[in-house]
Parts: structure tokens; sequence; C-alpha cells
């Protein structure tokens, strides 16, 4: 009788232990609704092409970023996240743009909060043809007074026959000025400096 109540107390300790740990094991979290409609508000945004709507979704910091998928698709700062959302702008069609997000995941804790999602993306490009991509965020976001707020942000898709523009393909649908880049595949991008041309 000793031994059964020497194994019946462990036992019974990890049995009500159980709730303990299945409430502290890591697991991937749903994102709460309000980090959700922030994202929403974002991709509506682009598909009305507010430049003024998308800007007032960043934090107020000098130190926001936006980042795609290539090399060199890296942008800091608010002036550098405005450019990029005009360039990208030339790679559709106003209006046309829908999304669908039914993977998210993310977590508050204070006034910072996390969040990742996987979207299908459908637009029109600018000769008319619709289009249909995956592309996967992910965000930091800081609460401010007019609620959460990305400080961070990054865009990232695979390029192939069925995503977006290839940069030979906005290249001459943009048209951008002499000497300036065209839009990269994977996310917004601003004028600048050419970069090594991505491989399909």
């Amino acid at each position: 009788m000793k031994k059964q109540h020497v194994l019946l107390i462990p036992m019974l300790g990890c049995a009500l232990a159980a709730p303990v740990w299945a409430a502290e094991s890591p697991k991937a979290e749903k994102a709460s609704e309000e980090l959700r409609a922030v994202l929403k508000q974002h991709h509506d945004a682009m598909n009305k092409q507010d430049l003024k709507a998308l800007l007032a979704l960043y934090a107020d910091s000098p130190s926001v970023a936006l980042m795609g998928t290539g090399p060199g698709e890296f942008w800091k700062g608010k002036a550098a996240v405005e450019d990029t959302y005009k360039h990208y702008f030339e790679t559709f069609k106003p209006g046309s743009l829908s999304h669908e997000c039914p993977e998210a995941s993310g977590a508050e804790d204070g006034s910072s909060a996390w969040l990742m999602a996987s979207c299908v993306m459908k637009d029109t490009d600018p000769a008319g043809q619709p289009r249909e991509f995956g592309l996967n965020v992910s965000a930091v976001l800081k609460k401010e007074k007019a609620g959460w707020r990305f400080q961070a942000l990054h865009f990232s898709n695979l390029v192939g026959e069925e995503g977006p523009p290839s940069e030979e393909d906005a290249a001459s649908e943009a048209a951008p000025a002499p000497g300036k880049e065209a839009a990269p595949t994977t996310a917004p991008a601003p004028e600048k400096e050419a970069a090594p041309k991505k491989t399909q």
C-alpha cells in the first residue's frame, strides 16, 4: 500500500499541474480583431491608393520601416516609406486590389504587438490583366492614441508566372524616370539606384 501511495502522489501532482502546463506552453496565437483590423485598413487603403491613409497607419516615429523580399528592399523613415507606396501605385489599377488573409497570428504585450498573416491578393495590372498572388505579411506594431500603428512592416511573396510583375514587366508598365529602378516584384518600392535583378 505504501508503494501505491508513493506512486499516486506524483501522478496526482502531474494531473493537477497539467492544465497549468497547457496554459503556459507556447503555441501560435490568433491575431486579435484589433490587429486584423489594422491589416485590413492597410489593404483597403492600398486598394484606393490612399497615401494619406496608409501613412496614418504607421507609428509616429522617425524609425518606422518597410521591407520587401529581395536585396535592397528595405526602406527606413516616413519619407522612404511614402516614396515606396507612390511607386507601387504605378503597378496596379486603383480599385482592383482585393485581399483575403485567412491565416493570421499575433499577440499584444502592453503597448507592443506583433502580427503575421498569409494572404491571397488579386489585382489588375496597368494593361488591364488580372493577377492573383500569395503575400506573406509580418509586422511589429505600437499602441498609440489612435490605436495600433505599424512600427515595422514586411511583405514577401514568391515570384512566379502568376505573381506580381517582374522588374522587367514593371519597368515597361510603370515607365519610371530614366536612371531609376522599376518597382520590385515583392513589395512596394521607391525610386532608387538600380539593384541586381532577381532571377526567376
